[in-house]
């Protein structure tokens, strides 16, 4: 019997030594998981759980990149390896639409990245990355989601301060919520209209 559900488990995961988890999957998360195991990374856990993540982050499959990450993050792992777990499962919170989670994953990361400033830069040929899902998705949810205009221009004052975006983005990126605040009021307004009709 042992031997029979050791035959199941893929020889990714054998190899990374998931298989206990694995077997602790349900049938359709096996599958799920399944979709993203051939051409993964199996050099260590945390970067075949990255691979993984990824793939399914690129197919907009969220909730497999969830189930990864929720893994992966119960490890004990070093600041950088858990801020690029953060980046991953940060935007497949939001698109499951876990906001609170996803807004308290970007504190958690933001926090990391404070702290690993330079250790980030140094391995990104001196810069900070381009995309950094915890700046961008704290604002996703703070005025996309919640409509907080004066709570995503307070974070973006936050982000000037720690040195995570520049002042002419910030200047760009309040007049976006002005613009975007004011579309919503006329959107509103034209609802309403529309019912009284």
């Amino acid at each position: 019997m042992i031997f029979g559900r050791q035959k199941d488990i893929p020889k990714e995961i054998s190899k990374v030594r998931l298989g206990e988890w694995y077997s602790g999957l349900s049938d359709q998360n096996k599958v799920k998981i399944g979709r993203y195991l051939e051409g993964s990374d199996t050099s260590s856990v945390l970067n075949f759980m990255l691979s993984v993540m990824r793939n399914a982050n690129l197919e907009e499959n969220h909730a497999v990149a969830v189930l990864a990450g929720e893994n992966i993050l119960k490890n004990d792992l070093g600041k950088i390896e858990r801020f690029d777990v953060l980046e991953e499962i940060i935007p497949a919170y939001y698109g499951v639409g876990r906001y609170d989670d996803c807004i308290g994953r970007c504190e958690e990361g933001i926090g990391i990245l404070k702290d690993m400033m330079e250790g980030i830069k140094e391995r990104n040929g001196g810069s900070l990355p381009e995309n950094i899902m915890c700046r961008n998705y704290t604002i996703n949810v703070l005025v996309g989601v919640r409509g907080d205009y004066d709570a995503g221009d307070a974070a973006l004052d936050r982000f000037l301060e720690i040195g995570l975006i520049s002042e002419e983005d910030v200047r760009y990126r309040k007049q976006s919520h002005k613009i975007h605040k004011l579309q919503r009021t006329f959107d509103s307004i034209y609802a309403l209209k529309l019912k009284d009709q």
